[in-house]
């Protein structure tokens, strides 16, 4: 299922000169300062909120594609806390937070890795229960993601930079796996000795209380 295909941004930046190249050599500039200087040499459109602001800086010495440009400027733009919508022929540049609720790409397919831009993807786990990644992994978001589970379906919305969506990616690929019955049968006895453990250790306290 795509709701937008993962591809919104790559299609869009194919129709840019292939052969025009820019300079990102940025030395603690002002981030709008920045965009304006991308905007003028692609020629793309860019809506700047007014909180955006703060500096960044780029170190490539030989000049790039527009396309590596846009990648460069993306995961700047990241490192401070913002993100790109594309919302029909304009960039719209906000806070990762409140972009979330904006027009962002969603599917059940892991993005491209590059530019860096907030994504929604689905995970179905094939093996784990959603509300047992959730309850376990709770970490798995970055700073500026996050995620919810619809139990009913067993599914996960993730909501975070593609970066991230590729490291949790990762995380899950080697942990949502089919269990050996030998391995589940060994799960099963620890699980019965903690929970044990912790009746008799909680005993222990009552009478100790009484």
């Amino acid at each position: 299922m795509k709701i937008v295909s993962i591809l919104i941004f790559v299609l869009f930046m194919s129709k840019l000169n292939a052969e025009e190249k820019m300079k990102m050599l940025f030395n603690n500039e002002e981030i709008t300062k920045v965009i304006e200087v991308y905007s003028k040499i692609s020629g793309q459109k860019f809506i700047v909120d007014p909180t955006v602001r703060g500096r960044i800086s780029i170190f490539i010495q030989k000049p790039v594609s527009i396309q590596e440009a846009f990648n460069q400027l993306s995961s700047a733009l990241a490192i401070n806390g913002y993100a790109i919508s594309k919302q029909g022929d304009t960039m719209v540049v906000k806070t990762a937070r409140n972009i979330q609720r904006d027009f962002i790409e969603v599917s059940n397919e892991i993005p491209l890795l590059k530019p860096e831009r907030m994504y929604t993807w689905i995970y179905t786990p094939k093996n784990l229960s959603a509300e047992s990644i959730s309850r376990e992994l709770r970490i798995l978001p970055s700073k500026d993601g996050e995620f919810s589970v619809f139990s009913g379906t067993n599914k996960i919305i993730f909501t975070d930079w593609v970066s991230n969506i590729h490291r949790i990616a990762s995380i899950l690929k080697d942990l949502d796996i089919k269990l050996d019955q030998a391995t589940v049968e060994m799960l099963e006895t620890s699980k019965r000795n903690q929970e044990k453990q912790k009746k008799i250790f909680t005993e222990k306290k009552e009478n100790e209380n009484e």
